[in-house]
């Protein structure tokens, strides 16, 4: 019996060819471009204000046929989060009928220009949807023995529209939450993956044997085929650790094979416990003589990374919450990790795009709850209680927007994650700028490319700056794209009747952009049409009465995204990657940086200290977005302490370079001819300087490390200008200079020694060069470094980011007032206007938005005549010199000192290099330093 549905009365697959034809060694699919007569599936809008998704029936099918039936239909959860059929919902049934279904976990292809289709039915009629390879093979063999029920993210959403998205991916928590089953798709099977699951299944499972797979040397191939199932692409995905740690029940597909969640997961557990532990499956591979080393960090796969993750997720047993998640024990689940903690620490799992880096965590955070952007016509329910009771509850809403530019989502998340440690530890708050999370990003061209510097002097007269306000839209603007019409006055005092004639910045965001650092001007008022001020009365009966003109509308920019600044870390300096590796057939994980010196975010637990007691003051954060002049800047508060004087050689692979010893002051080491030449002890700061004065779990360093350096330099291979620590680690055959070696290469891979000025010793990321500053900021545990550029801002450069800066709070003026209207608009409504008031209002703001830009502009010459009437008392360029050693001045010199310091921090700025270690400088020594020398206390611009 032909399943497929029928079009125009002909299949448009004919089966009984296929059951002719032999089996192929893989499924085929149906081509997107070929099947020319076939009309392209569209999506039919969901409404935003209620929890609705959909759905997608895939019929069952054989293997051996390309063609993928389905059907798609909408359903929406209730108020207890169980998700009820659309029919179900609309008939208003207290027994609706529940809809279950599956969702599918998988790793997205490229959706947007996938080769392959299925098929779709709706009113009868077959529309074809583009999929990748491998969504489409796993819809296949999903539909092998019966018709399933699937929410896909590919599929369900309509990508395109990010508005959908946005509120979609918010919702994916109760998606997740309340499926049957998460079937997890790995790909086609092979031999290796049917090896390891059987092996999963009918070996490891069996404790009692365990010891014996760990020894015997006929199950090596076993555990290498379980690492390369392991390194499969979806265990590097960052959507699946929400995926599972949200699953009420999880089914592992292969292929053919398949195997439950669990039991994969205990056995990963296993292999990482006894190896990181043991080391005992190394040892078993160089007995078979497989690979050496293979199972090396095999505790920073992503499948140990996601095991781990996922089982300290949440507090309680998952099933005690799936029985009574709609009673008032659902409480017993609770979030342990927070959304710093998430991303930082996951970085291994990658994401298709970038803002996913970011939201794929947000619904298994104990600190955030997954909302989408606010807007004011159409807000959910929670939405609105969330925004109003935000700081009474602990999880803040965060906002999911996906067409927000992607260095304004990373401000938005270092200055939630910053504001949130704050509470918590106002120490190591600004920890965060060290640990990389960003994924690698750059727009994609440029539209307007920041200014050259000027060489014009402080002081002198400057050009008049162009207008910059850029609209940057709303729905208002959007729809009545058309301004060149005059909206009716009549239904602006229809539904402003009774609310205040004019908002004043002053009153409505004066406080809010005081706060920001900018002055707006008093006189800077905004009002909606029909109501005049003094001065415009006078100036109409000086004109005779005549009509005012019609405004000139502020023609919006095209302002390109701005690149991720310096003070962003991304994870191109995480300290893992997967990538090849000489002598395998296959990928590996690999060390590729040296582990940040903050460590992992943990409450109430600091790896160094060299702050003391000075902690963020989170007012004093300042992030200014200046896409005019091409940059992005972070203002954080802190001191200047030492200067780079020389660097070195970085360390490759996590080798010692020679050239470290000399400057290390331990030349004698470099002369040794053989083991019975004795260099003597290593001096006591260099070998605390290669294991950052920590040891293993970063504790203080055992004493026996100063003779684990000696052992390691005199037989590392030294002559051969770098000493070899992975040899040592794998052929010494000696666990303590191993541990050492280890310890060494999480210190020092792709770091520079450095000496600074002060004469301490010190590493730095491979960027650093001579002259950097080492400087301590306010709320963060360790030594970074800045460079300072070269001279200093021109009074003309200075002028213009106040200027932007001012623009910036006035668009947040406006917005603000917007929304303050709108809803007084819209309460005063009566009900039997209810059904026009929304088109009715949007006209009305768009007038309003319109008289509001045109007033902005008739006052730009006001505002930069202020703006440029503030000028330094100095015309110099020289950097003062303030490392003054001398100890007994008064406090009319330093508070001299001071003054000077912040009357120039605004004419400099600087590029964010990264973290340092500076030994002798890591417990407060630098603080105790500044107070004797009397050092002042710097504004950095960081960009």
């Amino acid at each position: 019996m032909n399943n497929a549905p029928q079009k125009h009365g002909y299949s448009l697959v004919d089966d009984e060819s296929f059951s002719q034809r032999k089996r192929h060694k893989g499924p085929e699919l149906l081509d997107f471009e070929h099947l020319t007569d076939v009309t392209k599936h569209v999506y039919s809008a969901l409404p935003p204000e209620r929890k609705r998704i959909r759905l997608l029936r895939l019929f069952a099918g054989v293997l051996e046929n390309p063609q993928i039936n389905c059907e798609m239909f909408e359903a929406e959860f209730d108020g207890n989060g169980i998700l009820r059929h659309l029919d179900e919902v609309l008939k208003k049934s207290r027994l609706g009928r529940k809809e279950p279904y599956h969702a599918l976990s998988w790793r997205w292809g490229d959706e947007d220009d996938g080769k392959y289709a299925i098929m779709i039915k709706r009113d009868g009629n077959l529309f074809k949807k583009r999929v990748s390879r491998t969504l489409g093979l796993a819809l296949k063999y999903l539909r092998l023995k019966q018709d399933r029920v699937l929410w896909i993210d590919a599929i369900c959403i309509d990508q395109k529209n990010l508005e959908e998205r946005s509120f979609q991916v918010s919702l994916m928590s109760l998606v997740y939450t309340g499926a049957k089953e998460i079937c997890v798709w790995l790909g086609e099977d092979g031999d290796d993956s049917s090896q390891a699951i059987q092996f999963v299944k009918d070996e490891i499972s069996q404790l009692k044997d365990f010891d014996k797979l760990c020894i015997d040397k006929q199950h090596a191939p076993k555990w290498k085929a379980l690492l390369v199932l392991m390194q499969r692409p979806w265990f590097s995905r960052r959507w699946v650790v929400q995926e599972i740690a949200l699953a009420e029940r999880a089914q592992v597909y292969c292929g053919h094979d398949q195997i439950p969640w669990v039991d994969l997961a205990i056995a990963v557990e296993l292999f990482v416990e006894v190896e990181t532990a043991t080391h005992r499956l190394s040892e078993l591979m160089k007995k078979d003589d497989v690979i050496p080393y293979l199972f090396e960090h095999v505790s920073e796969l992503g499948a140990s990374v996601l095991v781990n993750a996922t089982a300290r997720i949440f507090r309680g047993h998952k099933g005690d919450f799936t029985r009574r998640r709609h009673s008032k024990k659902n409480q017993v689940r609770r979030s342990l990790l927070s959304l710093e903690y998430l991303v930082t620490s996951l970085s291994i799992f990658d994401c298709g795009r970038p803002h996913d880096s970011i939201y794929a965590l947000i619904a298994i955070a104990r600190d955030a709850a997954p909302h989408p952007p606010s807007s004011l016509t159409r807000r959910t329910k929670e939405a609105l209680i969330a925004e109003v009771f935000s700081d009474a509850i602990e999880q803040k809403p965060y906002p999911l927007d996906y067409n927000s530019p992607y260095p304004d989502v990373c401000k938005d998340f270092l200055q939630f994650c910053i504001t949130g440690a704050a509470k918590a530890d106002k120490v190591q708050a600004l920890d965060i700028l060290c640990r990389p999370w960003a994924k690698d990003w750059r727009p994609k061209e440029y539209i307007v490319a920041p200014e050259e510097k000027s060489t014009e002097k402080i002081g002198e007269p400057e050009e008049k700056i162009q207008p910059i306000l850029k609209h940057e839209g709303g729905w208002w603007w959007k729809e009545n794209s058309d301004t060149t019409k005059t909206p009716d006055d009549r239904n602006m005092t229809k539904y402003f009747e009774g609310v205040e004639p004019y908002i004043p910045v002053t009153y409505q965001g004066a406080k809010e952009a005081e706060e920001d650092g900018v002055r707006i001007p008093a006189t800077q008022r905004w009002f909606p049409k029909g109501v005049k001020t003094k001065e415009e009365k006078k100036k109409k009966r000086e004109d005779g009465g005549r009509k005012d003109r019609k405004p000139k509308v502020f023609e919006p920019q095209d302002i390109d995204d701005l690149c991720l600044p310096s003070w962003v870390a991304t994870i191109a300096g995480a300290a893992f990657d997967i990538f090849p590796h000489p002598g395998m057939d296959m990928v590996k994980m690999g060390r590729k940086n040296a582990d940040p010196l903050v460590g992992t975010p943990q409450d109430g637990r600091r790896n160094y200290n060299a702050c003391q007691l000075w902690g963020v003051d989170v007012k004093e954060i300042k992030f200014r977005r200046r896409a005019r002049l091409g940059h992005y800047s972070l203002y954080v508060k802190g001191f200047r302490f030492d200067q780079v004087e020389e660097v070195s050689h970085v360390s490759q692979a996590g080798t010692i370079p020679s050239a470290w010893l000399d400057l290390a002051k331990w030349s004698k080491a470099r002369r040794t001819r053989g083991p019975w030449d004795d260099p003597g002890d290593p001096p006591d700061d260099f070998w605390r300087t290669l294991v950052a004065d920590r040891g293993m779990h970063n504790q203080n360093p055992p004493y026996y490390y100063m003779r684990a350096c000696k052992e390691t330099i005199m037989k590392g291979g030294l002559r051969g200008n770098a000493v070899n620590t992975s040899a040592l680690i794998y052929n010494e055959r000696n666990s303590i200079v191993a541990e050492f070696c280890r310890r060494v290469q999480a210190v020092i891979w792709n770091r520079a020694l450095i000496r600074t000025k002060g004469g301490k010793l010190g590493l730095a990321s491979d960027g650093v060069r001579k002259g950097d500053w080492v400087c301590l900021i306010y709320g963060c545990t360790v030594p970074v470094i800045l460079r300072k550029q070269d001279g200093l801002k021109t009074q003309q450069e200075y002028d213009r980011e106040k200027y932007e800066d001012c623009i910036e709070a006035l668009r947040r003026c406006i917005r603000k007032a917007a929304k303050g209207r709108f809803r007084k608009a819209r309460y005063k409504i009566n009900k039997e206007e209810k059904a026009g008031w929304e088109q009715n209002v949007k006209s009305d703001l768009k007038a309003y938005d319109d008289a509001s830009k045109a007033r902005l502009r008739k006052n730009e010459e006001k505002i930069v005549e202020t703006l440029t009437t503030y000028h330094k008392d100095h015309h110099d360029t020289e950097l003062y010199e303030e490392m003054s050693e001398s100890e007994s001045e008064g406090d009319s010199k330093r508070k001299e000192r001071q003054d000077k310091a912040f009357k120039m921090d605004p004419f400099r700025f600087y590029n964010f290099i990264g973290e340092a270690y500076i030994h002798g400088m890591m417990d407060g020594e630098a603080v105790r330093e500044k107070f004797y020398k009397g050092k002042p206390d710097h504004v950095f611009e960081l960009r």
